[in-house]
């Protein structure tokens, strides 16, 4: 049985960014669940987004686990297709601003960690978008 979450993982090793949409409210939502957390509906499939949002809010953590760099800026991005998710933003924390334009991209994962699965998989992080 393949993970629930693999098409996420496989898109953005493609280059895009699914979130889940359900076909009876019509919202976007992520992270990715087999029930809606508006209406609670089951009808829920993969939608495509162009991975590009707003920095609603970030911030900087000066002690992390092993497989990330101590440094390191995280912050929430509201997708223009609706959802907010949290991910490492690659920009120094002083040149960021609330409201920022971003995308999301894929990353090489370099850590050495166990991955399980999704060894091979590509990771995710927020850059700002040139004006």
């Amino acid at each position: 049985m393949e993970p629930y979450t693999q098409p996420f993982w496989e898109s953005l090793r493609d280059g895009t960014v699914l979130v889940h949409a359900c076909e009876s409210c019509d919202e976007r939502f992520f992270p990715p669940s087999p029930i809606c957390p508006h209406c609670h509906s089951t009808a829920v499939d993969w939608s495509e987004t162009t991975g590009r949002g707003t920095l609603f809010s970030f911030t900087r953590t000066h002690a992390t686990a092993a497989a990330f760099d101590d440094d390191l800026v995280v912050g929430t991005v509201e997708l223009d297709a609706g959802p907010k998710l949290l991910a490492p933003i690659d920009e120094p924390y002083a040149a960021l601003e609330i409201g920022d334009r971003v995308v999301i991209d894929a990353v090489e994962y370099d850590a050495d960690y166990d991955r399980g699965w999704l060894e091979g998989y590509p990771f995710f992080a927020a850059r700002t978008l040139e004006d």
